[in-house]
């Protein structure tokens, strides 16, 4: 396995399987093509809240906190995936998260009724 890091992903490409990957480096725009059997895309560990500071409760990492029904310090406010503070990151947890978030959002909505 071989990293990537401070690139931009550009394209893949292959014939009937993926066989390499465009990329430009974020610093020169150099671009390069990339021979690989496979591919994982990570966008890094920085949660995008910047928006939320100080109007929601959050961790000296930038998380926003959540309970287990995704609710922050914010009645009606509800946070989902890689932006809240949680253990593990990964696209199917992430998924996961935002349908518990829509379903407590929709019984807080029932109840504010």
């Amino acid at each position: 396995i071989s990293f990537l890091m401070n690139q931009r992903v550009l394209g893949f490409g292959g014939d009937s399987a993926l066989q390499w990957v465009r990329t430009a480096d974020k610093a020169t725009g150099e671009v390069h093509e990339v021979p690989v059997d496979g591919c994982f895309v990570f966008i890094g560990y920085v949660p995008n809240s910047a928006a939320l500071a100080g109007q929601v409760e959050m961790n000296g990492r930038g998380e926003v906190v959540t309970d287990e029904s995704l609710r922050t310090s914010v009645p009606g406010v509800f946070a989902a995936g890689d932006v809240r503070a949680t253990r593990v990151r990964q696209v199917t947890t992430a998924v996961a998260d935002g349908t518990v978030a829509a379903l407590s959002a929709l019984d807080y909505l029932k109840s504010a009724q």
